[in-house]
């Protein structure tokens, strides 16, 4: 049976007491409705912050994408840039999640914001006056990829900060449903600023995004410092001290354990598809980057029905089950996508990857949420993003098979592995299936 995360005393607060937080609340008495979260006025201004956070990535992904490959022309070219950016989650996510238990959760956020844009526009300012190269692409690429992991387990455990446990599934779901929408329409942003204005119109557009990101993070008023069981100068309280701390509690839990394992071996093939979609639409497709980003909002819409489910879902249980069913449809949809000439077919085939990988990561972050203790969830959600530095070794084994063999069968094999790799975990851990 899944653990279940430690609750305040029942003893009366006192004047001196630590005001408690949406961590505090227990199940029975939250709201698991899909309006519970929206009462939170804080937690509408973080979904609005979520909102244009996803939709920036996602224009500086599809942008980063399709200048390698002009750039270059080459696959494995466009399978480096995007491992040079996932490259620093290896290095950085464990540490991001010890920073996310110990600094104040939405000022690391905000500030982490304001770097972006610096770096973005000055990417703009270097892509307008023509002296953008292959090489500085890479250099941005691996800052921007720095600056995302150390801000990405704040803002995941943030959320636990801003609504009760029982509604997270419907809280996250949420927020990925809106997500969704700028999952749809980022791409097909850059789309059109790449084929009107280059690469200097979408790095811009993402610098100012970061701006309104840290325009709505600065309106939340519910304080994202954790309250620590130990004084800030122990011994203990060093990072590498709470970082082996939080190792070692994903160690001990085997459920936990378990899926952080599979979520690696995912990771390792699950961005292929993604990554190799510019040279998918300019091989396959013959297309230009308007149709890249028409493809790639595809995958956005098809995450809407998946987060808008289970935003409505009440009191959702079987979270181990549609985590595994999710894994293994998402495989069948990329074999299917890696063999599609179809403009038509693609794009349904494309949809359903959206929805099985935004069940799939919603399912994930809510698995962890719940069987880990509230003070590890920054350093457990940080090791949640060890798969997305893993992929590098799938992206660059993807870019050298794609050069040699073919772009499809390089799109197509890290299908049939992620199939293989949900059907392993169920043969070998079955007591997945009952979290």
């Amino acid at each position: 049976m899944a653990m279940q995360p430690s609750t305040e005393s029942d003893a009366p607060a006192t004047s001196g007491a630590p005001v408690a937080t949406a961590e505090d609340i227990d199940d029975a008495t939250a709201d698991v409705s899909l309006w519970g979260p929206l009462r939170s006025r804080d937690y509408r201004w973080f979904l609005l912050g979520g909102l244009t956070f996803s939709g920036s990535l996602w224009v500086g992904i599809t942008a980063v994408g399709w200048i390698a490959l002009e750039l270059t022309g080459s696959p494995s070219g466009v399978t480096l840039a995007s491992a040079v950016w996932f490259s620093p989650f290896v290095v950085l996510a464990l540490p991001a999640g010890v920073l996310a238990d110990s600094m104040d959760r939405r000022w690391l956020m905000i500030v982490l914001r304001g770097l972006s844009a610096v770096l973005m526009l000055a990417g703009a300012l270097i892509a307008f006056s023509g002296q953008l190269t292959y090489p500085l692409l890479l250099v941005l690429a691996a800052c921007n990829g720095a600056l995302i992991i150390i801000e990405m387990p704040a803002r995941q455990a943030y959320i636990a900060m801003l609504v009760p446990r029982g509604q997270l599934v419907n809280a996250m779901a949420m927020l990925s449903s809106e997500g969704s929408v700028s999952r749809v329409a980022g791409p097909l942003l850059a789309g059109i600023l790449l084929d009107e204005t280059g690469a200097g119109g979408a790095f811009l557009a993402f610098a100012v995004l970061c701006l309104m990101i840290i325009i709505f993070t600065l309106r939340i008023r519910t304080p994202g410092r954790v309250v620590r069981e130990r004084p800030p100068g122990a011994a203990a309280g060093r990072m590498h001290r709470e970082l082996m701390e939080g190792l070692r509690h994903i160690a001990g839990h085997r459920d936990a354990r378990a899926v952080v394992t599979l979520a690696i071996l995912a990771g390792t093939v699950s961005w292929v598809y993604v990554t190799l979609l510019p040279v998918m639409t300019r091989e396959v497709f013959d297309g230009d980057a308007r149709l890249l980003g028409t493809l790639s909002a595809a995958i956005g819409i098809g995450q809407v029905p998946s987060a808008v489910l289970l935003a409505f879902y009440r009191n959702f249980r079987h979270t181990g089950i549609a985590y595994i069913a999710s894994m293994l449809t998402l495989g069948l949809a990329i074999v299917g996508y890696a063999v599609s000439t179809s403009v038509p077919l693609t794009l349904g085939l494309l949809a359903l990857t959206g929805l099985t990988f935004s069940s799939q990561h919603i399912m994930l972050n809510a698995i962890l949420l719940r069987i880990v203790e509230p003070r590890f969830h920054g350093r457990v959600l940080g090791a949640m993003f060890l798969p997305w530095g893993f992929n590098v070794l799938g992206l660059l084994s993807a870019g050298a098979i794609a050069e040699a063999l073919g772009v499809q069968l390089a799109v197509g094999l890290s299908g049939a592995l992620l199939v293989a790799f949900a059907s392993g975990a169920v043969l070998l851990r079955p007591q997945l299936l009952r979290i």
